[in-house]
């Protein structure tokens, strides 16, 4: 290896290493490194860390891999960051705080039982302001660190982040403390414990992916139907609402009237509602008079999936007018007697859709088949793409 002066692009993906030599510190033209799927690595050795023209490092699924180089923060010129999969990796190394050309970090654990000066912190965000794509996985009860508080949030200044994914965030304190800017695009909230969605996701102006998955004290979903740019939406394991009602439109009281046009979730594609064990009621604006009433709900709807929700009963009213063409209707026992074709009490606001499942069985014929629901994934992005055009680059 150590005569491989020149060489720019190192694929390893696959081949099990499970030590790396010293002298791979020498190959400074060195672009891409994938050490992907590499079971039996336990730690990276320093001079990784003198290849200061490396700009993506893939450690994904190294599953026994323990740390990072501390020196990591000599790596000037890294943009790509992965160590998804990599379960024994407990923290960061301080040094990736110093990575100002970073673009995505696609698993940045913070907590883990490093109390020292050593471990990463939600503080030493604030200078990768290059960052595009970033997870933030919490371990253990992180707090916000004292002096924090009184600074802007890490992520406010970051134009350029476009995807967000926040894992076992814990309180409000942490979430509100990890306000991004309003350019984001794509955001995930997983694990949150607070009873009340954060603020600043209804500044998110941009936003057109959101993922919300198990709030275990959330009891009312948030207005999101104020977001304007929101095409896809995902909400699993809520397990404390029981009804959905027009505050999840983005409007404060049942009987209001509207003395100007309103559109609400007016570019929303596709609405995912999986897990919902408590839920009974889906209301929409019944006791709107529709003549006085200058509102349009859903109108780009295509794709609807309501999934694992046993005590559901109703569905709103507005869905008659959206031009959805998919429905899936999946382990809802209730929901599936109310909705049979042409006898279910809420057979009249579904009977214009084209394509019909309850529970796997297609009870409306349409000329194209349609695949069933898959589960929701933490990004649209294709990794191995990106993967491809990185190495390309690098060449």
């Amino acid at each position: 290896m150590s005569q491989l002066k020149h060489l720019r692009t190192l694929n390893l993906n696959g081949n099990c290493i499970e030590e790396l030599p010293e002298e791979i510190g020498g190959l400074v033209h060195l672009r891409f490194l994938d050490l992907s799927y590499s079971r039996g690595l336990k730690k990276l050795p320093n001079g990784v860390c003198n290849l200061y023209n490396l700009q993506t490092l893939r450690l994904n699924w190294c599953g026994k891999l323990e740390s990072l180089p501390q020196s990591m923060g000599k790596l000037i010129n890294l943009k790509h960051l992965y160590v998804e999969g990599c379960d024994e990796l407990k923290y960061l190394p301080k040094g990736i705080g110093r990575l100002t050309n970073l673009r995505r970090l696609d698993r940045c654990r913070v907590g883990g039982g490093k109390d020292d000066d050593e471990a990463f912190k939600l503080g030493d965000l604030r200078n990768l302001d290059q960052l595009r794509v970033l997870n933030i996985e919490i371990v253990g009860d992180v707090k916000v660190a004292a002096g924090e508080h009184e600074k802007a949030s890490p992520l406010g200044n970051k134009q350029q982040l476009s995807e967000l994914s926040i894992e076992e965030c814990g309180t409000a304190e942490i979430l509100n403390f990890l306000r991004p800017h309003p350019n984001l695009e794509y955001l995930r909230i997983k694990g949150y414990n607070g009873s009340t969605a954060p603020n600043w996701i209804m500044s998110l102006n941009n936003l057109r992916v959101l993922d919300l998955a198990w709030w275990k004290e959330c009891e009312v979903l948030p207005p999101l139907g104020i977001l304007p740019s929101l095409e896809r939406l995902i909400v699993m394991g809520m397990k404390g609402v029981k009804k959905v009602g027009v505050e999840f439109l983005g409007i404060e009281k049942e009987t209001s009237s509207a003395s100007s046009c309103i559109s609400l979730f007016p570019k929303l594609k596709t609405l995912k509602l999986w897990y919902m064990e408590a839920w009974e009621e889906w209301k929409g604006v019944e006791e709107w008079k529709e003549e006085d009433s200058h509102i349009t709900i859903m109108p780009c709807l295509s794709s609807l999936d309501i999934i694992d929700c046993s005590q559901l009963t109703t569905l709103p009213d507005f869905l008659r007018k959206t031009p959805l063409q998919i429905l899936h209707i999946i382990h809802c026992g209730n929901l599936a007697r109310g909705c049979q074709k042409g006898r279910g009490k809420e057979w009249p606001k579904i009977s214009h859709i084209p394509n019909i499942y309850i529970d796997f069985e297609r009870i409306v014929e349409a000329e194209d088949a349609v695949e069933l629901p898959e589960r929701p994934s933490p990004s649209d992005s294709d990794d191995e793409g990106e993967g491809i055009v990185e190495a390309e680059e690098a060449v």
